[in-house]
């Protein structure tokens, strides 16, 4: 009972934080429904699947695997039964923590270059032309700045900083609310990339204040200290690929909506799967930041790994099931609410998508098992399948049936993942 309580703490905390966190997205939702409209929010979307797609391909997946090696210290450091031992422990997490910064700093630089380099390229790809270089340019430092912000919430998820990881996101929330709703208002369209930057430096300010105080701030660039990082890149890099297969995806979905529908439908499109993944966050929260550094620190024990799992489907499920319901039943009635009236026409796609979460509450535990074992080839596959399966299903459904015809591709390729990763946890982990 102690260990569903747990579940249930932070997934309250998490889902509380994210509930108030929602009611605040709503209200800038509602200001850039109005201020930019449909066309604006597809620009909005493309821009930041593009930063996320660089991002997650040149952080070489540190944000994850980086947590691993200090987790298992911060295990190993609660169990220590002596104060001596507790010390050396803590000098291990110490390192272990130096260590994911120094890299993390370096891929940051790397990834703010590889975007102002490939500016041009991304521009033609995205949006067909070589209009949006100049935006590719400004929005390279914003790579740098989210690796960053990865790292040092890495680090407040390893050591298990779990309030503090909720006042964090709050705060980004309430800035993103800040930064972007003055400039749209005042610069409409041209506020995105100003918006984008200001928010992330503003975020980037908002974590170090916190994670900085758990652990001061130290890098050590030297080659025989950086070459210890090579097995968390090793590992690292199955996680970058899946970060670049799966915003590869969306963005792939996008760019394939604009060349046949315009920004117009991608804004109409991007707001359906934002209800989808905002009302998902709720249920879903706690996971990487409770569950994953949890089972991180169990999973060689097979008893504990297979409660652990099975503990938190059940927690997930029980939260998402009432909220998707309701959903269902009154997307039709706030959708004018929540954006606009020009925005109706995405209702029927949000509500079939929705039902997928359902399917997505079992997924997401299953499919965290093998990241926590550090089993990089599977976890890799697993995505790999996940992702095109995804970007198959939505763009032959947005072919064929429009909008409504791309929900449907969200729900079944939610389907589909859950019962790949609930095989696999039978055979390969024995859940």
């Amino acid at each position: 009972m102690e260990s569903y309580k747990n579940i249930f703490k932070a997934s309250s905390l998490f889902g509380g934080v994210e509930g108030l966190s929602i009611i605040l997205n709503l209200i800038r939702t509602k200001f850039v429904a109005v201020l930019l409209g449909p066309t604006g929010i597809g620009l909005n979307s493309i821009y930041n699947e593009t930063r996320e797609l660089i991002h997650s391909t040149t952080n070489l997946g540190l944000d994850v695997s980086g947590i691993r090696g200090i987790s298992k210290s911060y295990e190993e450091w609660q169990n220590a039964t002596n104060e001596e031992d507790k010390h050396q422990k803590e000098l291990l997490i110490d390192k272990e923590v130096c260590l994911l910064r120094s890299w993390v700093l370096i891929l940051a630089l790397f990834g703010t270059l590889v975007c102002m380099i490939l500016a041009e390229p991304i521009s033609y790809f995205t949006f067909n032309d070589y209009e949006h270089t100049w935006g590719y340019v400004l929005l390279s430092p914003v790579i740098g700045l989210s690796t960053m912000i990865c790292g040092e919430l890495a680090v407040l998820k390893a050591l298990r900083r779990i309030k503090m990881i909720a006042t964090v996101s709050l705060i980004n929330v309430i800035l993103t609310l800040l930064t972007s709703i003055p400039l749209y208002y005042f610069f409409g369209i041209e506020g995105v990339i100003p918006a984008f930057i200001l928010l992330f430096i503003s975020q980037f300010i908002a974590i170090t204040l916190f994670s900085y105080k758990v652990k001061r701030p130290s890098f050590a660039l030297n080659k025989q200290h950086l070459a210890k990082g090579f097995p968390m890149l090793l590992i690292g890099i199955s996680f970058a690929l899946t970060g670049m297969i799966n915003h590869g995806a969306q963005l792939s979905i996008r760019t394939f909506i604009n060349n046949h529908g315009g920004l117009e439908v991608v804004g109409l499109y991007n707001a359906g799967y934002t209800i989808f993944t905002t009302v998902g966050s709720i249920a879903f929260a706690s996971l990487s930041s409770y569950y994953y550094p949890r089972l991180s620190g169990v999973i060689n024990n097979i008893t504990e790994r297979r409660q652990t799992v099975l503990r938190q489907t059940k927690v997930t499920l029980s939260i998402i099931l009432p909220i998707t319901l309701l959903l269902v039943s009154v997307l039709g009635w706030i959708m004018p609410l929540l954006f606009s009236h020009e925005f109706d026409s995405v209702v029927p796609m949000a509500q079939v998508a929705a039902v997928g979460l359902l399917f997505r509450a079992i997924y997401l535990p299953f499919a965290y098992i093998p990241l926590s074992a550090g089993d990089s080839k599977i976890y890799l596959l697993l995505e790999t399948i996940s992702a095109t399966i995804l970007a198959t299903a939505v763009i032959v459904g947005f072919h064929f049936y429009g909008l409504l015809g791309a929900g449907f591709g969200l729900l079944i390729s939610n389907a589909i993942d859950m019962c790949t990763s609930v095989c696999v946890a039978k055979v390969k982990y024995q859940i």
